[in-house]
């Protein structure tokens, strides 16, 4: 069988990640089909050969085997990819966005952002996404304003689900553990039923109780994911969806820099219980008008919640460590929205996208901070302070992308976009204090309404030299569009909101990058790209200090980002053994004013894979993984008056190894292995100043079986 397979043409195969292999195929004497389908690039289906552009895609076996529990634990391997936390969650990141990273780089669920509307607080909601359920993720490095509008100067991360139309059942079961003597797990059934050629349905639902690698960390809930799918004819189909996911996440907070060099397991200093729910309804409808002509229309429904129903730390007041509590905090996000495009094939491997975008984004926010000092017969204070935000943006936006192949040899692809947006931010602040049995209360209230506009457009040249590869040129210009908690600032003096005066953040990258494929087993991809940002927005002052919170937002002058991302592979015995390599180099920094040359917080200069996969047989495989991150900064502090940087710290760099086996039998697949397999410390989250950590995953134990009746 491995005999016959080939190596995807690169891009795709310089993923580093292999082919869809399923139970059943992997026993068949017949040739496997490698003609991989791509919607990121154009937003309609087509041939991934036919693309301009750069796409990494990664096939849902390949997260299967691994054993991953979320979507985050399984792009965290991929060498382009980072991840952020800058004190609330961790956020993906490419190509070095930092703090920005939660506005920079677009996540989508089959076409769909995902990304929270509150700049400051938002966590993209990758891990409510399941990941048993992912057909593949499609990758856009650096761009993609044309298509997908704002907050894409890291990237488009757009993940597709599986569409099953025919008769199946399985059940699978996943084990993993931190060597703590503790276990925990997934447990899922899939279910797919065909009516008729015009009418079938799928259910599929997960529940997973897993502990985390420190003590008193839990995650317990589930996944439901349906879909019904409807074929009136042979020229249409209609898909209705409804996902939902629940989840109950309990926390032990921060170490100290000493605690977590001593024991990186144990419990922090503070104790935390919050839920998620996140339902979702879509509705997508495709119709072919004929081989030319082809339309879609995509709505949706997304609502987020999370509630923080216990949240205690500490805080130094006088000598004494307080406890301070949050309960009753929480954040809501609802998208509601509406993509109408068409796809018109005007000849072999050309074509006109155009369309319309509409979105309604709600956020609410509600922060509730209570804390009591009580000296007998001396002093005491009970302080509750409890903030109130609505925020709305509504936006606009047409498109236009033009792929155009003059002859074997030279395409071009080149489009633009326009974007309306109206901004509402509603912000009250209630300060209710008691000090010695006096009483001093404050309230404040702010309103402010804003809209903006904005363009992006962007040619990309490509030049075909041979059977196997091509080079290509790529100029875009895109934008990242304020949130609108930003233009509200908050004066130290006064303690009296303001309104921030921002422009949208605009930036512009040109990027050089060459694929090929080399005597039928060595690929190359090679992209060398600029990115200058002007206006990009930041903040000074402390929105979180007890003694009277205040931040201003502003615009830095300029910010530059450059870098190369290298992928080889190499392919011995027929296909069956297989070699990965990916260097990904970026510096990341401020280019003009008070902290021109100062490096952009999170962001880590080098990130290099390595991989070995061995098909021992038909039905047996194994793979090491290695992965190393250079050290970078952490946020350290800024000058309230004069915004320059000062006392970053380097988180330190770390490698890790990841270890496995995949078996097939029949209808049977058990896949298990290690990951950091040599249990090295790293952080997850460092903020030097208030000597505060986070420990990554330790040395992680996984198993699992599925069996498809």
């Amino acid at each position: 069988m491995y005999k016959n397979l080939k190596l995807i043409k690169i891009p795709i195969l310089l993923s580093s990640l292999l082919i869809d292999i399923n139970a059943e195929e992997i026993n068949q004497e017949t040739d496997i089909k490698l003609d991989k389908v791509i919607v990121s690039a154009s937003g309609f289906e087509q041939d991934s050969d036919s693309n301009l552009r750069n796409v990494i895609v990664i096939e849902g076996s390949e997260l299967q085997k691994k054993g991953f529990n979320s979507v985050e634990q399984a792009l965290e391997r991929i060498p382009e990819i980072n991840f952020v936390n800058f004190g609330l969650g961790r956020n993906v990141d490419m190509r070095g966005q930092g703090d920005k990273s939660n506005v920079a780089v677009k996540v989508m669920v089959d076409g769909k952002s995902i990304n929270m509307l509150d700049n400051s607080h938002g966590i993209t909601p990758i891990n409510s996404i399941n990941i048993d359920n992912i057909e593949r993720i499609e990758i856009i490095l650096g761009g993609g304003s044309v298509l997908y509008g704002n907050g894409t100067r890291g990237g488009v991360i757009n993940i597709i689900t599986k569409k099953q139309k025919e008769n199946a059942f399985s059940i699978g079961i996943k084990g993993n553990g931190y060597n703590h003597h503790k276990l925990g797990g997934n447990l899922e059934i899939n279910m797919a039923k065909k009516i008729n050629e015009k009418l079938a349905f799928n259910f599929n639902i997960e529940g997973f109780n897993i502990d985390g690698y420190q003590e008193g960390y839990n995650e317990k809930g589930y996944f439901i994911n349906t879909k019904t799918y409807i074929n009136p004819n042979e020229y249409s189909d209609l898909i209705l969806g409804y996902n939902y996911f629940k989840s109950k996440n309990t926390g032990s907070g921060y170490l100290t820099k000493a605690q977590i060099e001593d024991n990186p397991k144990q419990k922090g200093n503070s104790e935390s219980i919050s839920s998620i729910n996140r339902p979702e309804i879509t509705l997508d409808y495709h119709y072919y008008l004929n081989d030319q002509w082809e339309f879609d229309l995509a709505s949706f429904w997304q609502n987020q919640k999370i509630n923080y129903l216990k949240d205690v730390s500490t805080m130094g007041f006088g000598g004494m460590n307080i406890p301070v509590y949050q309960d009753g905090s929480n954040f809501e996000d609802t998208i509601t929205g509406v993509n109408l495009k068409s796809k018109y094939n005007y000849k072999n491997n050309s074509y006109l996208v155009f369309g319309y975008e509409f979105a309604n984004h709600d956020a609410k926010r509600t922060s509730i901070i209570h804390y009591d000092v009580n000296i007998p017969n001396v002093f005491s204070i009970n302080h509750t302070m409890t903030t109130l935000m609505d925020m709305n943006k509504q936006s606009h936006s047409i498109f236009a992308l033009d792929s155009h192949e003059f002859n074997d040899i030279f395409s071009i692809s080149s489009g633009a976009r326009y974007e309306y947006s109206l901004y509402k931010t509603d912000r009250n602040y209630i300060s209710k204090m008691i000090i010695s049995q006096a009483p001093k209360n404050n309230t404040e209230a702010f309103s402010t309404d804003n809209k903006g506009d904005n363009i992006a457009f962007e040619i990309t040249p490509n030049f075909k030299y041979s059977n196997t590869g091509n080079v290509y040129l790529k100029y875009e210009r895109g934008f990242i569009s304020p949130s609108p908690a930003q233009f509200v600032n908050k004066d130290q003096k006064t303690q009296k909101y303001y309104s921030s005066n921002l422009d949208s953040e605009t930036f512009n990258t040109f990027e050089l990058g060459m694929n090929d494929f080399w005597w039928d087993f060595y690929g190359i991809n090679l992209t060398l790209f600029y990115t200058l940002s002007k206006n990009e927005i930041s903040y000074l002052g402390n929105p979180h200090s007890e003694s009277g919170a205040f931040w201003k937002y502003y615009n830095i002058d300029q910010t530059s980002r450059i870098g190369a991302e290298l992928n080889l592979s190499q392919s011995f015995l027929n296909d069956e053994l297989i070699f990965r390599q990916s260097l990904a180099y970026i510096d990341a920094k401020i280019s003009k004013g008070v902290n021109d040359g100062k490096r952009i917080p999170y962001v880590s200069k080098i990130k290099a894979t390595a991989g070995v996969e061995y098909f021992i047989n038909s039905n047996l495989s194994t793979f090491l993984d290695l992965a190393y991150y250079s050290r970078s900064k952490d946020s350290g502090v800024i000058d309230e008056n004069t915004g320059k940087m000062s006392k970053n710290s380097w988180i330190k760099d770390y490698a890790l190894t990841d270890i496995g086996l995949a078996y097939h039998y029949k209808k049977l697949q058990i896949f298990g292995g290690i990951r950091n397999l040599f249990d090295k410390q790293y952080y997850t989250y460092q903020d030097s100043v208030n000597n505060q950590y986070l420990a990554g995953n330790g040395r992680n134990y996984y198993l699992e079986f599925k069996y498809a009746f």
